[in-house]
């Protein structure tokens, strides 16, 4: 049907009520005043439309911000049907800044289109169009909240990197020769524990139950125990030492987690630690070393091999150190896998065990959320419990086969673990007796020492390289701007070319993405947001002012910080040949 004014206009019919989707009188008019609303949109944000109907409110949007790149999600598809109807080519559907069009409920493949767009970009504004507040609030209900989660991920994930990205490369470099001089825990701990009962016991205020319990389980070599974090405190306070423990901080205070270990000097507690570790955590550990190789961690997955070609087993990074430890068993097989202390919750406002001396516990307050606990009540948390808890249950729902026990009195429940006690535990599932005489034998790693040279003469030579392209690119970068100041547009695209082939390079240098880009993970992610609509925009003009702007930031960002390390770069290099 057609308004007052001509326009094209759309009824939706619900339980036999019709609904305009557009004003019935001045379509037109209408978008022009919910465009009004929005005071000022951020230059870098990426709009999502919820609701087309027939596209008023989005093409008075793109006319009012042109430069704006943008999605639409249509959760209806006969209205998208119904659009596409009345849509001409030279409509904003062929706008080159458009990211994706999803249509219809949101599915898998509806989300995974969704996670990946929030992946490359940098913020989010979503526009739902006025109807489809109210006619579709169950579906807009359900995208906000996914869009929610994916986009709250994306912060923690950013938080994250922004804080350890430094310290992930400069730790790599640091701790690689304990890694040589350590043995892999996978490796060398899988054929033992397979099978095996395991407890990954960790600092939560359940933890001060069960001491009894563990010394008869410790005493009698009933199952593996491995501390994670701040437990290893707890347990040597009261004199039981484990089977080995935990520790994979990025910071450098994480060192005072063990501190207790290194001022007894206790040497039969082995330390398995993440190569990532907080670089003065190994330098005075009394115990025996034993080593995971990170996901973060892209030095020594590149350089390093065993006899035979294969790679290290890789840990995925994880939020808590239980999530690591917990990766570990599974690959290495144990069963039952028993946790213990993991209450992921507060009790009686404290979420720590006695005896952590470098931790200061946090009010339980009003405001924090809720979740189901073991015990049948709802039991208070916080956020980074939650994703804690999250990425276990992730890791847990990825195994067949192997039973998962968890212990902890007054904690969450852990989706895919049954709760019991574990003095009911000892009493039906630790039988026999295992044996750690392998954790007290002390061996080096056994990688390939040539491969490792090899390599790390390649990265000299990319070094190289990397610096003949770093010198190439500011050098395009001055071409650019120069020809930006004298609007010879049709030579930008030339330089375009050559600057996208020395960006390319630089990408592929080994150097540049071992020792560089992991310190710029943000950076580049933002950078990497950026570059369809730079490099897809027609105007050479404005597409020479984009690259000017976020690649060169970028590529100042790097020669500083090359200039910055490559000092320490070239002294780990000279220790590897020694």
């Amino acid at each position: 049907m057609t308004s007052e004014t001509n326009e094209p206009n759309v009824i939706l019919t619900r339980e036999g009520q019709s609904y305009y989707l557009h004003d019935p009188e001045q379509p037109g008019r209408e978008a022009e005043l919910f465009v009004l609303g929005f005071n000022k949109v951020k230059p870098q944000a990426h709009v999502i439309f919820f609701g087309v109907g027939l596209g008023y409110h989005i093409r008075e949007f793109l006319r009012k911000y042109p430069n704006t790149s943008f999605s639409i999600v249509e959760p209806d598809t006969g209205l998208m049907n119904i659009f596409l109807q009345h849509l001409n080519e030279n409509d904003w559907l062929a706008d080159e800044m458009i990211e994706e069009v999803m249509v219809g409920g949101m599915t898998g493949e509806t989300i995974g289109t969704l996670h990946r767009l929030i992946d490359r970009v940098s913020g989010v504004l979503v526009v739902p169009w006025l109807p489809y507040r109210s006619l579709f609030a169950a579906e807009l209900k359900k995208f906000n909240e996914i869009l929610y989660k994916m986009v709250s991920n994306k912060k923690d994930k950013m938080a994250i990197n922004n804080v350890y990205e430094k310290k992930w490369a400069l730790n790599s470099i640091h701790n690689l020769p304990y890694i040589l001089h350590s043995s892999d825990f996978l490796q060398a701990g899988s054929e033992h524990i397979r099978g095996k009962p395991a407890l990954v016991i960790s600092a939560g205020p359940s933890l001060n139950d069960e001491i009894e319990h563990l010394r008869h389980i410790r005493e009698n070599n009933l199952a593996y125990l491995f501390t994670v974090g701040s437990a290893v405190n707890t347990l040597v306070e009261h004199g039981i030492y484990p089977h080995g423990t935990f520790s994979y901080d990025p910071n450098e205070h994480n060192v005072n987690v063990i501190q207790k270990v290194i001022d007894k000097r206790i040497d039969s507690i082995p330390l398995i630690f993440g190569s990532t570790v907080g670089k003065h955590t190994l330098d005075h550990y009394p115990g025996r070393l034993m080593h995971i190789i990170i996901s973060q961690d892209e030095l020594s997955k590149h350089v390093l091999r065993t006899p035979e070609g294969n790679k290290p087993t890789i840990i995925n990074d994880a939020p808590s150190v239980a999530v690591i430890a917990l990766q570990c068993l599974i690959h290495m097989k144990a069963d039952p896998v028993v946790l213990v202390g993991q209450n992921l919750a507060y009790r009686d406002e404290q979420y720590y065990a006695e005896g952590i001396t470098h931790a200061q516990g946090v009010p339980a307050s009003a405001d924090l959320p809720r979740v189901q606990g073991v015990h049948g009540e709802q039991v208070v948390t916080r956020h980074s419990f939650i994703k804690m808890k999250t990425e276990m249950e992730f890791y847990i729902s990825t195994v067949k086969g192997t039973e998962f026990i968890n212990t902890t009195r007054e904690g969450a429940v852990i989706k895919g673990t049954s709760f019991q006690n574990l003095k009911e535990v000892i009493q039906t599932r630790l039988k026999g007796a295992i044996d750690d005489s392998w954790l007290q034998t002390s061996s080096n790693s056994e990688y390939d020492l040539s491969f490792l040279r090899s390599r790390i003469e390649e990265l000299q030579r990319d070094e190289e390289v990397f610096q003949a392209i770093m010198e190439q690119i500011h050098h395009a970068l001055l071409g650019i701007k120069h020809k930006l100041s004298l609007k010879q547009a049709n030579m930008l695209n030339v330089s375009f070319g050559q600057f996208d082939d020395l960006f390319a390079s630089l990408l592929g240098n080994c150097f540049f993405k071992i020792y560089v880009l992991p310190r710029h993970r943000m950076r580049y992610e933002f950078l990497y947001s950026k570059m369809g609509a730079i490099q897809s925009s027609r105007n050479p003009l404005i597409r020479g002012e984009q690259i000017l702007l976020y690649f060169g930031d970028f590529i100042w960002k790097c020669q500083q910080e090359y200039m910055e390390i490559k000092n320490e770069i070239h002294e780990f290099h000279r220790s590897i040949h020694i």
